[in-house]
Formats: C-alpha cells, sequence, structure tokens
C-alpha cells in the first residue's frame, strides 16, 4: 500500500482525537494484519469509495472505548451502552470525513459509508489491513485499521 494513502489517516486519527477528546496519542509502529483478524470489544467500521476504495477499521478496548465516549459525551462512561457506541461510531465517521478531506485536498476523490459498530466481532476483509496504532500517555491504544482494494 502506497505511503501517501495512509498518511491522511494518520493526521485525521490524530487531529480529530485531539480537537474532539483533547488526547493527542502517539504513532506506535505501524505494522501488516493478516487475517484471520483477532475480535475486539469495539470495533467500528467504515467503507471508502470513490477513486480508492477499502475499509476502515477503529478499535479499542473496553476502558480506552469508555474513556473517548466519556470525553465526547460530557460524562462518565463505565459500559458500552447505546449512547457511547454512537459516540464511538462518531468519532469513527469525523475522522473517516477528515481522511477523505485530506484526500480531496490531494485531488483524491472518495466518499465515506455510515459507520457500523461491531462490538465483540471484526468485519470481513478481503485481505491484509495496514494497522495504525495510537498509543495514549494511559497506555490505551487505538488502532486504525486499513484495508485498500
Amino acid at each position: 500500500m502506497n505511503a501517501e494513502h495512509i498518511n491522511p489517516f494518520i493526521q485525521g486519527s490524530q487531529r480529530v482525537i485531539n480537537s474532539v477528546c483533547g488526547e493527542r496519542p502517539g504513532l506506535g509502529k505501524i505494522f501488516l494484519k493478516k487475517p484471520p483478524f483477532k475480535s475486539q470489544p469495539v470495533a467500528v467500521a467504515i467503507s471508502i469509495i470513490g477513486q480508492l476504495n477499502g475499509t476502515m477499521v477503529y478499535t479499542v478496548e473496553t476502558i480506552l472505548g469508555c474513556y473517548l465516549a466519556s470525553r465526547m459525551i460530557g460524562r462518565p462512561v463505565t459500559a458500552l451502552d447505546y449512547m457511547s457506541q454512537s459516540a464511538l461510531c462518531e468519532l469513527a465517521n469525523i475522522i473517516a470525513g477528515n481522511a477523505a478531506t485530506v484526500f480531496s485536498e490531494k485531488g483524491i476523490l472518495v466518499d465515506i459509508t455510515p459507520p457500523q459498530f461491531y462490538g465483540n466481532d471484526y468485519p470481513n476483509l478481503p485481505s491484509s489491513a495496514v494497522c495504525i496504532p495510537l498509543v495514549f500517555q494511559g497506555g490505551g491504544v487505538f488502532e486504525v485499521d486499513v484495508c485498500m482494494f
């Protein structure tokens, strides 16, 4: 996969998490994730369509998911209820929209689909995915898996 196709996801993720949640996660070591994919307590998928096609899957552990939802909702979240799931879907949607904007600024026109919450599962992807781990100061990791096809 072309590095120019990964950078918008890195930039968008860090920018949005900083803006929406008040945290600037560091960039961990990017790696290739191969099927079968391990299920995660929080998995949100969004497809990208247009001049590029693929799927982005955003995953976190429950504790970090609750923390991020708390920051978005403005009150403590201790369980992944419907409201916190919706907040995490919206976070993924904002990140994907930001990445799509970065692509358009480079002359690559894409659109995104509405987010889908997978909970304790992982969506089927047709091939390997580039995993972009964003590491929080408290030790949690927000992973952005990008599978382009």
